[in-house]
């Protein structure tokens, strides 16, 4: 409304500016004029007043609404303030708490592993007698587990059940436990009798009252094992058992030692393990055991004895007859008084000549110390190559069972296995003692034919050197 009536006074200002014609037509005009603009602006004036007084309350109600605008804006973003605040803290809480939930499925699936380690630990270790008691609440346990899913809400309170279940055993285990069930008897059979599980170790009284004794885990079945002992301690165990305390006759061993007792068995099934090549191999130990022998025996007969007087024995074949000289010899016995035997006979030959034929009666001794050292070295190289034979034809049968019977069964593949590392035994013991039994033969012989080399070269240089004087005093 403003410009409006700035329009309207511009217009009248606008007629206003009107040329005149003439000096007195223009006074007139001019007065009737400013008569008339007087009149607008008056109007005008007037208008303008009741404008202003318009604008003024228009202009009140603008400033109330404006006001009441503010006020509601503060309100607004003062709402707004809270609801970020309110928001912030929301956002902290949902954080906080699906921390709090992570941590809660953390500890939830550590628990699930823990329990079912235990599960599994459980069924291990208790006692091969006890599986009578807890084989069918173990298979229905895992039953149900193998049909949860993968959560620990709802698997937690299975494996809770055979926590419980051990729980149970362990008060029940406080002092002992008796209960009715089965075992096999060491003939076989299947009884049924009265079980004490005391700690680690169980016992078994029959129902007839004729077989008691410890219990042992038996391959293959669910019952458990009976195990002999001696007449007495099965008498005292049904008493035990039979009135709920007394003395136990315990094996610290836990039945170990008896099952390793019979594991052991003797020589005789130990080699019959190794098969045909072990028997083998025996036979060439035996070989090389009688040539020992027969070695220790034959070099004790021959001995090289050295002469106590040798220069004297010299001095007599140069000198004296070969008579007298042979008489000095005659006390030594063995290839030493051959040696020198020739040795005289040549003692009015050169040195060379004498030598030589000395040693060649040496070279003529040597292959009877020699003589069945090579079937010492042959053993000690055979039997090991005989072992490692046994080995591959053990592997070979072991194999060969694989083939038929699977991994699954230990037991079957043990005779191949035994004979594989039997034979390996068996040929390591022949082959030891004959690379042994070589080699000090052989040093034997070799210094006994040092010592007569020894002699033949000291006979002949004295020999030499009785000549020589014998030159010089002519």
């Amino acid at each position: 409304m403003i410009r409006v009536k700035s329009i309207r006074l511009l217009g009248l200002l606008t007629m206003i500016a009107v040329p005149s014609l003439s000096f007195g037509q223009a006074e007139a005009e001019f007065a009737i004029l400013i008569s008339r603009a007087q009149d607008k602006i008056e109007t005008s004036l007037d208008e303008y007043q009741a404008f202003l007084q318009e604008t003024q309350s228009d202009k009140l109600e603008l400033v109330t609404q404006i006001n009441k605008l503010e006020n509601d804006l503060v309100k607004l973003r003062q709402s707004e303030l809270v609801a970020k605040r309110d928001a912030t803290e929301s956002k902290l809480l949902l954080e906080e708490l699906q921390t709090r939930i992570k941590a809660l499925d953390t500890q939830a699936q550590y628990s699930q592993g823990v329990l079912s380690e235990y599960l599994t630990n459980f069924e291990s270790r208790i006692h091969v007698s006890e599986d009578q008691l807890y084989l069918e609440p173990l298979r229905e346990t895992r039953e149900t587990l193998s049909n949860t899913p993968d959560d620990p809400a709802e698997r937690l309170p299975i494996l809770f059940q055979a926590l419980d279940l051990g729980i149970a055993r362990q008060e029940e285990l406080v002092g002992g436990r008796q209960f009715e069930g089965r075992a096999i008897t060491p003939l076989g059979g299947v009884k049924r009798g009265k079980i004490a599980v005391v700690g680690p170790v169980a016992f078994f009284s029959g129902a007839d009252g004729n077989d008691a004794g410890p219990l042992r885990f038996n391959s293959g079945t669910i019952e458990p094992g009976l195990s002999t002992i001696a007449q007495k301690d099965a008498t005292l165990l049904r008493e035990v058992l039979a009135s709920g305390n007394g003395m136990l006759p315990l094996d610290s061993s836990l039945g170990n030692a008896l099952v390793l007792e019979k594991a052991k068995g003797t020589i005789t099934e130990h080699i019959s393990k190794g098969g045909w090549v072990g028997y083998a191999i025996l036979v060439l130990g035996a070989v090389a055991i009688a040539v020992s022998l027969f070695k220790i025996v034959d070099l004790q007969n021959i001995r090289v004895q050295e002469p106590d007087e040798l220069d004297s024995i010299a001095k007599s074949a140069t000198s004296d007859t070969i008579e007298a000289a042979k008489a000095k010899i005659a006390a030594l016995k063995g290839p030493i008084h051959k040696m020198l035997s020739i040795g005289i006979d040549f003692s009015r030959t050169d040195t060379d000549t004498q030598l030589d034929a000395m040693e060649s009666s040496i070279l003529r001794y040597r292959p009877r110390l020699e003589r069945f050292l090579p079937i010492l070295a042959t053993t000690a190289a055979v039997a090991p190559l005989m072992g490692l034979l046994g080995t591959v034809v053990g592997m070979i049968k072991t194999f060969t069972l694989i083939e038929v019977f699977g991994t699954g069964d230990a037991k079957s593949l043990s005779s191949g296995i035994s004979e594989a590392l039997v034979t390996t035994e068996l040929g390591l013991i022949v082959a030891i003692p004959a690379l042994i039994f070589h080699g000090i033969f052989t040093r034997i012989m070799r210094s006994r034919i040092g010592a007569m080399e020894q002699i033949a070269t000291d006979f002949s240089r004295l020999v030499f050197a009785v000549r020589n004087k014998e030159k010089v005093d002519k």
